[in-house]
């Protein structure tokens, strides 16, 4: 009774829905997948308990792993999640993934004067050799594709290392590895305000004060649906974001 309860209560915007596809606006702070490190619900608890007997009437082994996630987002990272209804349409939507045929499109905070105003990195990345819940750059690692266009730029008087500045980047991405764009800008030397995994412990003390998670939110996806419709979806900033945001100075 309680879980059904905690998950009827656990707030999760629906973006886009048909008949066999689902587009949500993660939460901060809400995991994707259980795990036995994973003490909270997560999202796969919701989906499977909003589908229901829809679900559970599949027995295609890879659908009920994955409960139709398409891909993730780290437990910090808010934005769209596209979630299969069933296994033709989850088959569908991870070749979609593989042929780079699906548009995504972050934002984030970051710090620095990111010039010029666009670009392109392309790095190999594997798990970090010292540390394996993070990622780095690595001649033997998989090719991982970011492009940026700077959006804004600010004051940011906490980080004098990075010239008192911080960039609202908007961000598109060409391959989609794990902490793809955290490990990324850090490496170029722009590292995603309140970054705990890639960030030095007294910025990140500084930069919480302000917000309690990393900035970078998957706000656009497109993409042709299952059903042939063209697909543009747009995820809000989380509040906190926005408020920060206004909050700060222009540079």
């Amino acid at each position: 009774m309680f879980c059904r309860i905690y998950l009827e209560l656990m707030e999760i915007e629906i973006l886009f829905e048909d008949k066999d596809t689902l587009v949500i606006n993660k939460p901060v702070g809400l995991v994707v997948n259980r795990a036995d490190s994973v003490k909270d619900k997560t999202v796969q608890d919701w989906i499977e308990d909003r589908l229901g007997d829809d679900f559970f009437q599949y027995d295609d082994r890879v659908f009920r792993q994955r409960s139709g996630f398409c891909h993730r987002l780290d437990k910090e990272t808010s934005g769209c999640l596209v979630i299969a209804k069933n296994p033709k349409a989850m088959n569908y939507y991870l070749k979609l993934f593989k042929k780079r045929k699906l548009n995504k499109e972050y934002v984030a905070l970051v710090h620095g004067r990111v010039e010029p105003n666009e670009g392109t990195v392309i790095l190999p990345l594997k798990r970090s050799l010292v540390d394996r819940e993070k990622w780095q750059v690595h001649y033997e690692g998989k090719r991982a594709e970011t492009s940026w266009t700077v959006l804004n730029r600010y004051k940011y008087n906490n980080s004098m290392h990075w010239k008192n500045a911080l960039t609202y980047l908007r961000l598109n991405l060409k391959t989609g590895r794990t902490h793809q764009i955290r490990v990324h800008l850090s490496f170029l030397g722009w590292p995603i305000f309140a970054d705990e995994k890639y960030l030095n412990k007294d910025l990140i003390r500084r930069d919480r004060e302000l917000l309690s998670h990393h900035f970078l939110h998957a706000e656009q996806i497109s993409f042709k649906s299952f059903s042939g419709k063209d697909v543009k979806i747009i995820a809000p900033l989380p509040i906190d974001c926005e408020v920060l945001l206004k909050s700060m100075v222009s540079d």
